[in-house]
This record gives structure tokens, sequence and C-alpha cells, in this order.
């Protein structure tokens, strides 16, 4: 089941799936580059900026990914789930969670 809605950035399309996997998938050809499993079941809607894909997660953690390698740049742990999609202005990435 996907939760996000995809975002496309550099001939990939990055989206994210009940399993707690962001996957990135060529474009054209449709062959998966990378998977990255974050440790929570939903994600949300991934947002990609300079080379970043930043997605939130069930398990109350927004990841950053680098988007060729699908490695893990950064983790910010909220202790909330993390539903809404991220957006990245500048050099700031602003999201919400559930904590009310």
């Amino acid at each position: 089941m996907y939760y996000s809605s995809p975002a496309v950035g550099n001939g990939t399309v990055y989206f994210g799936t009940d399993d707690g996997y962001l996957y990135a998938v060529d474009t054209e050809s449709g062959d998966l580059q990378w998977q990255y499993r974050t440790e929570g079941t939903g994600v949300s809607s991934p947002a990609v900026a300079d080379g970043t894909v930043y997605i939130g997660s069930f398990d109350g953690s927004l990841y950053a990914v680098d988007a060729e390698s699908g490695d893990l740049r950064w983790r910010y742990r909220t202790g909330y789930t993390v539903v809404s999609s991220p957006a990245v202005v500048d050099d700031a990435v602003y999201f919400g969670t559930d904590d009310g």
C-alpha cells in the first residue's frame, strides 16, 4: 500500500510504502535504483532538494537520504509520528508531527 505521493528529481521517482521503505526508481527504465528502510511502517510523501530526499516515518523520525546512493545522511527523531510531507526552503526543512 502506498501512503505517499511520489516526488521526482533527476530522472528518478521517489516514494514510500507501508512496508517502511523509501524507494528510488528510474523514470525511464522502471528499474529499482535503491531502497532505504526506516524503522517504522508508513512514510510521508518525500521532498527532493539539492541531492537529498527527505521523508518522515511512523517511527517518529525525519530522514535525509542521499538521492543518488540511498545512504542515510542524517535522521532527526521527534518522538511523534511524522506523517506530513516535508518542505525544503533554502537550508531549512519544515514538517509536522502528530504531537497535537
